[in-house]
């Protein structure tokens, strides 16, 4: 009988998910069972979900998987900071750990259109039934200013396929956790980032 997953997680608003057995906190959201699946795929014992930011990570640790959805690593703007932050995750890695980033990602056509006057309106409707507006300004360099429902803007980080840190750190790049091919023209990117060997 194979032990029971190990899940540490932050979470800023902790929901919950049975893990063989376990029950967890987890942060609430519309692909858990994505991110589950690929946790029993992999056969992950150790598992750290750092997609609620960075700012908390263990001093220590040999994770087998780490996990980044909702990409926490949209405000670093600069390479060699993005790199330095990848860097960081990695050191807490097993040797043949994975890193496993859902990166933002903004194909070619939406960019076109976040780089017009008006930018890219991304509009969805919310479980208490009002409506979130997002208005995406393109800054270039990948980066984007966001504001929501009219609030201070938020500058992110896009990333792409030629992104320094995805090079230095050997990473992989898919369209999907089922590690589909990346389709430039999708609206989704996962980096495979490995351990260090």
């Amino acid at each position: 009988m194979r032990p029971p997953l190990r899940w540490h997680v932050r979470c800023s608003s902790p929901g919950v998910l049975a893990t063989s057995g376990d029950l967890v906190e987890m942060r609430l959201r519309d692909d858990a069972t994505e991110w589950k699946a690929l946790v029993e795929r992999l056969e992950a014992r150790r598992v750290l979900d750092i997609g609620s930011g960075l700012d908390d990570l263990p001093e220590e640790g040999e994770y087998d998987l780490i996990v980044a959805p909702n990409d926490p690593f949209a405000g670093i703007l600069e390479d060699g900071a993005r790199a330095a932050a990848i860097a960081k995750v990695r050191g807490l890695l097993a040797r043949d750990g994975l890193l496993v980033i859902e990166g933002l990602y903004v194909p070619p056509q939406e960019d076109a259109v976040a780089s017009a006057p008006d930018g890219l309106v991304r509009e969805r409707k919310l479980a208490d039934g009002s409506v979130e507006r997002e208005v995406w300004a393109a800054l270039g360099e990948h980066q984007y200013e966001i504001r929501t429902n009219g609030s201070s803007p938020v500058r992110v980080r896009a990333w792409h396929c030629g992104e320094t840190a995805l090079r230095e750190s050997g990473a992989r790049i898919a369209g999907g956790l089922d590690e589909r091919d990346f389709d430039p023209w999708g609206d989704r990117l996962i980096a495979v980032v490995p351990g260090w060997s």
